[in-house]
């Protein structure tokens, strides 16, 4: 073997000892990076684990310091009898009477406007016209025409008149008289044509004149002559705020305590205002599950802004027997529950029962319940929102009406 050969050979070995090296120490460094996962998702989960077991223990304490090793003291109210003339809440956003977007019936070239924004016209007004120099000209035609076939009718008139003598003294044939008295009758049609021919001319005519259907306030119009409108086209609009309209929703409840007629009564600005509830339908709204109502609210003056979002309250015709309640006696969470403890003494421990009540809440924080609770029932004065029916409570003294109470009870 040459000594070229010889080196060549021991090339090699070296280059496949260190393949073999690189190979082992990649093994190494892969082991190592596994190795260090498993130690930091080891790690993590121990912490987990741990502050798993702290929150458990904190639960405990909790619970223990709340008095869930028994029935807690808590704090009851008896509710008030009273008479109570009913005042529903009624919001919403005053409307008018009336209003509309005004149009030509015609198209054409807006030839002029008359009136200006915020304007008060009477019913019939001229808001604005149209060039209606076409629309006049089709009127000329359609009066020549009438006149044409009047003239028409004469005639056959008169040889209907003629020929009918002559029938009647033989002199005619009975035919020629019958077709004589046909050509007076197609004489009329055409006459009676063109009569309603020129209606729709005249009707056209007056198309190009926009008129108020009503009395009221001018809140919209055109930017100015010379523009072409197309028929209907909305170029005013008419508001009349004469008289507003309240239109709202009550709950079933409240609603059963109002009827047409029943007063309506607001403040705006410091002005007591006076109207009348006008409607109160006999379904619910599929949405909301509340009855749809409507007021009539009269605006002497227009001082009233129609867009304005008010609070009014229906006054009811007859007192009714009611309790008052503190509101904190209704449940959190629920919209009509309240929590009774039957047979209840101070310092003795009585179970809790729920009872739904239909209710009116004041603006003084007050309830006046009209059903579903008695003046002689002992009630939860501040439940919270997990107390619940069956649980235990030691009955602490009686809360006065209208009386802060003092912490809510926990279950």
């Amino acid at each position: 073997m040459s000594s070229m050969d010889t080196d060549n050979v021991a090339e090699a070995r070296r280059r496949t000892d260190e393949g073999a090296r690189g190979s082992w120490i990649g093994r190494i460094v892969v082991i190592a990076i596994a190795g260090g996962l498993v130690a930091w998702i080891g790690v993590r989960t121990s912490a987990a684990l741990k502050q798993k077991q702290a929150l458990a223990v904190e639960r405990d304490a909790v619970a223990k310091a709340a008095g869930d090793d028994g029935p807690q003291k808590a704090q009851v109210v008896r509710g008030v009898a009273e008479r109570w003339t009913p005042r529903v809440p009624l919001d919403g956003t005053l409307q008018p009477a009336r209003d509309a977007d005004l149009g030509f019936k015609a198209g054409g070239r807006l030839q002029s406007i008359r009136v200006k924004l915020g304007d008060c016209v009477s019913a019939g007004a001229t808001l604005g016209t149209l060039d209606a120099s076409e629309a006049a000209v089709q009127v000329k035609a359609s009066e020549a025409q009438l006149r044409a076939a009047e003239a028409q009718l004469a005639l056959a008139k008169d040889a209907e008149s003629r020929t009918g003598r002559l029938v009647g003294s033989g002199a005619a044939s009975q035919q020629l008289g019958v077709q004589t008295t046909q050509q007076g009758s197609l004489a009329q049609a055409q006459r009676d044509a063109a009569d309603a021919q020129l209606g729709l001319a005249q009707a056209n005519l007056r198309n190009h004149v926009l008129s108020a259907p009503f009395a009221g306030c001018v809140t919209k119009v055109p930017a100015g002559v010379g523009t072409i409108v197309a028929p209907g086209a909305p170029m005013f609009h008419l508001q009349d705020t004469s008289t507003l309209k309240l239109a709202g929703t009550l709950g079933e409840g409240d609603a059963a305590l109002v009827k047409i007629g029943a007063p309506v009564e607001l403040t705006i600005d410091g002005k007591d205002v006076r109207g009348k509830l006008v409607a109160v339908l006999s379904s619910v709204d599929a949405a909301t599950r509340r009855v749809p109502v409507e007021a009539e609210i009269a605006n002497p003056g227009r001082a009233l802004r129609a867009g304005t979002f008010v609070r009014a309250e229906v006054v009811g015709t007859d007192a009714i027997s009611v309790v008052r309640l503190p509101g904190t006696a209704i449940r959190p969470g629920s919209q009509d529950e309240v929590l009774v403890a039957p047979g209840a003494k101070e310092g003795g421990t009585a179970t809790l029962e729920t009872r739904r009540v239909v209710f009116t809440a004041l603006r003084d924080g007050a309830v006046l319940v009209r059903a579903g609770l008695q003046p002689t029932d002992i009630v939860l004065a501040t439940p919270v929102a997990e107390t619940a029916a069956g649980q235990s409570i030691v009955v602490g003294s009686l809360v006065p009406i209208g009386a802060a109470p003092a912490a809510k009870v926990k279950p």
